[in-house]
């Protein structure tokens, strides 16, 4: 009798994708930075309002990177997640009277627990059909803050409307002392830029 025997193949070793190709360098990053510092005192408010927005969204990119560019898998139920942050950190600032600083952990929490009932059943899928779920949860998820039991937390279709904050008084105080004064606008986008910049970090690390 021969001996049998057992070829043992092992898996191809994947590279994980240097830290340099994800990120600028420290000369661009710091240039970038100083411009987004810059920008507010050159332009309207409404322009500063504009570049807020593009802050927040770069926010949820950068979420959905962790999972599609880290990770490989393929989700495109992210603004469903967004959604449900969104509504609770603009609930509690409207209805609860809450600092809007302070409902960020709470939306995050609120988040956590939302993906965390949403992953137990998706854990066995993948690819395509990950891809089709969360897909179906971004498309459900409009339809159910319209629900009319949810209206008075919602707003329905009107969806809801938040007040921008103004700057603190410490910080109006130090303005002061220089003879400036900051709008709401260019607060607002200095609180959300401050956010980004230390997610941006954080997801970097993480990955």
């Amino acid at each position: 009798m021969s001996a049998v025997q057992e070829v043992v193949t092992e898996a191809p070793v994947i590279e994980a994708v240097p830290k340099r190709a994800m990120t600028l360098g420290a000369g661009t990053s710091l240039v970038m930075l100083a411009l987004l510092i810059l920008v507010p005192f050159f332009v309207k408010n409404f322009i500063i309002f504009q570049l807020t927005m593009l802050l927040v969204y770069g926010l949820a990119v950068l979420a959905l990177n962790i999972l599609t560019g880290g990770s490989g898998q393929f989700s495109l139920g992210q603004s469903a997640f967004y959604a449900v942050g969104a509504y609770t950190s603009a609930i509690l600032i409207e209805n609860a009277g809450m600092n809007y600083a302070l409902t960020l952990p709470v939306a995050g929490f609120i988040c956590f627990l939302f993906g965390f009932l949403f992953g137990l059943p998706a854990l066995r899928l993948s690819g395509v059909y990950l891809a089709l779920a969360t897909f179906a949860l971004a498309t459900a998820m409009p339809q159910i803050l319209k629900l009319g039991y949810l209206e008075a937390w919602t707003g329905g279709v009107q969806g809801l409307v938040v007040t921008k904050p103004d700057p603190p008084d410490i910080v109006q105080g130090v303005l002061a002392w220089f003879h400036l004064k900051m709008s709401q606008d260019m607060w607002f986008y200095y609180f959300t830029l401050a956010i980004t910049v230390a997610i941006y970090v954080l997801s970097l690390n993480l990955l």
